[in-house]
């Protein structure tokens, strides 16, 4: 969204861009062909051990690969639009993930920092979980 002012009613946000990122729907287990334990991991012997930890790493490689996609769409919007400043908002625990994939000028120029999930909040209600938009 972008912040516009109006004469009369003060700020408004406009829409810019709407991305949805399809590999961030849906669960692991439906994305991977094999299941935990599909593939024994063990020491050659007559020990073997399910591989329960790859399914982890793929679900962590997934996330980065999400998290980058994420950067590269907002660091395009930014640039598109010519943003000095702007306010970022994403969860708490994905939060740092992404902004710190963002380049260092944009990072730099983040005014306010809200660390909650509004994806689904209606547009009418986004101005107030930001303090810039809040009128005094």
């Amino acid at each position: 969204y972008k912040v516009e002012e109006t004469p009369t009613r003060g700020p408004a946000l406009r829409l810019v861009q709407a991305f949805a990122l399809t590999e961030s729907h849906g669960r692991m287990h439906d994305r991977v062909s094999d299941h935990a334990g599909g593939f024994p991991v063990g020491d050659g012997g007559s020990r073997h051990m399910n591989g329960a930890a790859e399914k982890q790493t793929l679900a962590g490689e997934s996330d980065r690969r999400i998290f980058r996609q994420l950067a590269a769409q907002i660091s395009d919007i930014l640039t598109r639009e010519k943003t000095e400043a702007w306010a970022f908002a994403a969860p708490a625990e994905i939060y740092p993930h992404i902004a710190d994939l963002l380049p260092r000028p944009q990072r730099d120029h983040i005014v306010e920092h809200v660390k909650a999930d509004l994806v689904k909040i209606e547009p009418a209600k986004l101005s107030t979980h930001f303090r810039s938009l809040q009128t005094l």
